[in-house]
C-alpha cells in the first residue's frame, strides 16, 4: 500500500491495473476546469482518474500508486504509458494560463513524497515541457518513446508517447516550484547528450504582451491609487501592486511624493552606505 498520509483518499473508479516494468515517472497534467467537482466528475464519467488531484492545498487521492492510474492514452501494439510505473498528478487549472502558486507548491510537496517513496529523481528526461499561454498548442513536445519506456523523472502529459495533449505548459519558473532541483540537473544531462549527439529541442518561444493589456495603463491605475491612499495617511512609504493579464506592476511612493514603477520580481539597488572619513 503506497498512500500519501498527507492527501485525502477519494477512491472513484479503481486502478487500470498492476505496472507492467518501466521505472517509475511522475506525470504532470492540468484538468482543463477551474474546479475539484468539476474534474472528479470527469474523472468519474470517462474512467481517467489519476492517482492524485491537486486543488490548491488539498491533495485528493484516488488510486494506491503501487498501481496503475487511468489519466493518460494507451494505443494498441505501442509502449505502456499508464501501466509504465507512471504516478500521474492532475492540477486543477489550464494548460493556456499561469498556475496559483499555492496549487504549485502543494504539487511540489507531493512530488517530493513521490520521489522518496518510488525513487523517482528530479529530472525531466524528455526536457523541459514546452508552453503557451496564448491559448494554442505551442507544437514541437518530445514523445521519445525510448526515453518513456527507460528513464525515471518527470513528465508532462504532452510528453508522453501515444497522446496528443499538451498539458501541463509549465513556464521555467512553474517548473523551478515543482521541481527546484531539475534546472541544473537538466542542464547537465542537455550537456552530456549533446556530446553523443542528441539534439536538444528547440528553446520555448518569446510569449507575446496579453491582448489588451498596457502596462503604462497599469502603473497609471497604481499610482492614482497611491495618490488617494497618500491624501488619506501620514506614512512616509507606501506601495501598491496591480496584475492584470499575468503582467504585475508594483509602484512605490516615498515621502517626497515621487513614485517609481517597477516589475514584479525585480531587485531593488540597495543604498550605498556613506563612506567615513574625509575623501581624498
Amino acid at each position: 500500500m503506497a498512500r500519501c498520509p498527507f492527501a485525502q483518499w477519494d477512491e472513484i473508479s479503481g486502478p487500470s491495473g498492476s505496472y507492467t516494468g518501466g521505472p517509475f515517472k511522475v506525470v504532470h497534467h492540468t484538468t482543463e476546469g477551474s474546479s475539484y467537482a468539476g474534474a472528479r466528475a470527469a474523472f468519474a464519467a470517462n474512467r481517467s482518474d489519476p492517482h492524485f488531484t491537486v486543488d490548491g492545498t488539498l491533495i485528493y487521492q484516488h488510486i494506491d500508486t503501487e498501481v496503475a492510474a487511468r489519466a493518460l492514452r494507451n494505443a494498441d501494439g505501442g509502449v505502456q504509458t499508464n501501466r509504465d510505473s507512471a504516478v500521474q498528478i492532475e492540477l486543477v487549472g489550464f494548460a493556456a494560463r499561469d498556475k496559483r502558486p499555492e496549487s504549485l507548491a502543494t504539487v511540489a510537496r507531493l512530488c517530493r513524497w513521490i520521489e522518496a517513496e518510488h525513487g523517482v529523481p528530479q529530472i525531466w528526461p524528455n526536457g523541459l515541457p514546452r508552453w503557451s499561454h496564448s491559448g494554442g498548442d505551442p507544437g514541437g513536445h518530445n514523445r521519445d518513446a525510448l526515453k518513456w519506456d527507460t528513464t525515471a523523472g518527470h513528465y508532462g502529459h504532452s510528453q508522453v508517447p501515444e497522446n496528443t495533449h499538451w498539458d501541463p505548459s509549465l513556464t521555467p519558473s512553474e517548473v523551478r516550484i515543482v521541481t527546484p532541483d531539475a534546472v541544473n540537473a537538466d542542464a547537465l544531462m542537455a550537456h552530456a547528450q549533446l556530446a553523443t549527439g542528441w539534439t536538444a529541442p528547440a528553446a520555448h518561444p518569446p510569449q507575446p504582451m496579453p491582448e489588451g493589456v498596457d502596462l503604462n495603463q497599469i502603473a497609471m491605475s497604481a499610482v492614482a491609487t497611491l495618490a488617494k491612499m497618500r491624501s488619506d495617511s501620514a506614512a512616509t512609504r507606501m506601495s501598491c501592486t496591480i496584475t492584470a493579464g499575468g503582467i504585475t506592476v508594483t509602484v512605490e511612493m516615498t515621502a517626497a511624493g515621487r513614485s517609481k514603477k517597477t516589475k514584479a520580481g525585480t531587485k531593488k539597488k540597495r543604498a550605498r552606505p556613506a563612506r567615513k572619513g574625509r575623501r581624498r
